[in-house]
């Protein structure tokens, strides 16, 4: 069997359809699975022993418009994919399975062209993102984990950088990674409350901080250039080689973005998530029991911030609870649980 899934989201949510990867797997251990999504999305999924092949749709690039649509169609029609799911709630990901006449294709019922499907699965809003993507495959088994897969190159290349700054992984040090950034700004908590909590961090020299992120958020004012135990990783690493740092991390703590989801799939980092208020409810949280997500809960309930029982949509001002969260009440989480 041929399965194609088609998933050309942020990279947080491709982190998060990983169980759906394994559990496709588990299903149809014979099947080939390859994976349609965006070029930034590959390094988060390379490794991926699950995967028979990673398949780019560079739909604001290269694939812009109905001649990228049309290239990325062909490939499509030449696989004679026998099954598709689509985790994309978007017409243009069910249009590119239906045109490639794969017989088989699974969405859920809230996507924009969902009368194409073969089969309507319920969006639940009330499950976590990794339970809805398992419904469409009709799994209610034991929770699988978030897993990408750095490779050995990966971990040697970490080990390299943090023995160069001192951090050697003895029992008095720790390392905390924080995660700063976001590809919705909306989503960021404010830059000199980060800056704030590092700098009452890294007065202990046992503390490694490690700041992460791309190339642009490079741009945020979180510069420490004396400080030898403030690590800069931003523009530094690639995903699969941000997993091999997290693997080694105590902490994480960052926006709700992708390394909170991929921090999630690793066993030794305590996750913590400063989201927008009630984000919780909306069912994208940390995926491991190791986790704590603080939001300013108050807002949320003054601001009357209502989730639609069909669509996954909330008000603008939504977010804006976040920036009444304080450096400290950030500051004491970490503490926590660095003295456990």
């Amino acid at each position: 069997m041929k399965i194609l899934v088609i998933h050309t989201a942020f990279i947080g949510d491709i982190v998060l359809s990983t169980p759906l990867i394994q559990r496709l797997k588990d299903m149809y251990p014979e099947s080939e699975i390859d994976y349609l999504t965006l070029p930034a999305n590959q390094s988060v999924l390379s490794n991926n022993p699950n995967l028979h092949e990673i398949l780019l749709y560079d739909k604001k690039g290269k694939d812009k418009g109905i001649k990228g649509f049309l290239r990325v169609l062909k490939i499509l029609k030449q696989k004679k994919y026998d099954y598709a799911v689509i985790p994309h709630r978007f017409i243009k990901s069910i249009l590119l399975a239906k045109l490639a006449k794969i017989p088989n294709i699974v969405g859920f019922d809230v996507a924009t062209g969902s009368f194409l499907l073969n089969k309507k699965v319920h969006y639940d809003m009330k499950k976590h993102e990794v339970e809805r993507l398992l419904d469409l495959v009709e799994y209610k088994g034991e929770k699988i984990p978030i897993r990408i897969y750095p490779a050995k190159e990966n971990f040697i290349k970490i080990d390299n950088i943090l023995k160069n700054h001192g951090y050697f992984e003895n029992q008095e040090q720790k390392l905390i990674l924080v995660a700063p950034g976001s590809q919705r700004p909306e989503k960021i908590w404010p830059i000199e409350k980060y800056r704030e909590v590092i700098k009452r961090l890294k007065k202990n020299k046992n503390y490694f901080i490690g700041i992460t992120g791309s190339k642009s958020e490079k741009e945020l004012p979180l510069n420490f250039p004396d400080d030898k135990n403030v690590i800069d990783f931003r523009g530094e690493i690639n995903l699969v080689e941000f997993g091999a740092l997290i693997s080694k991390a105590d902490i994480v703590v960052g926006n709700d973005s992708s390394p909170v989801h991929i921090a999630s799939g690793f066993e030794k980092p305590f996750v913590i998530g400063i989201f927008g208020p009630g984000k919780r409810a909306l069912g994208f949280f940390p995926w491991t029991e190791k986790s704590n997500v603080i939001e300013d809960n108050e807002f949320y309930e003054n601001n009357i911030v209502k989730i639609p029982k069909k669509r996954h949509e909330y008000r603008k001002d939504y977010y804006k609870g976040i920036p009444l969260i304080s450096a400290g009440r950030v500051f004491k989480e970490i503490m926590n649980h660095l003295e456990i």
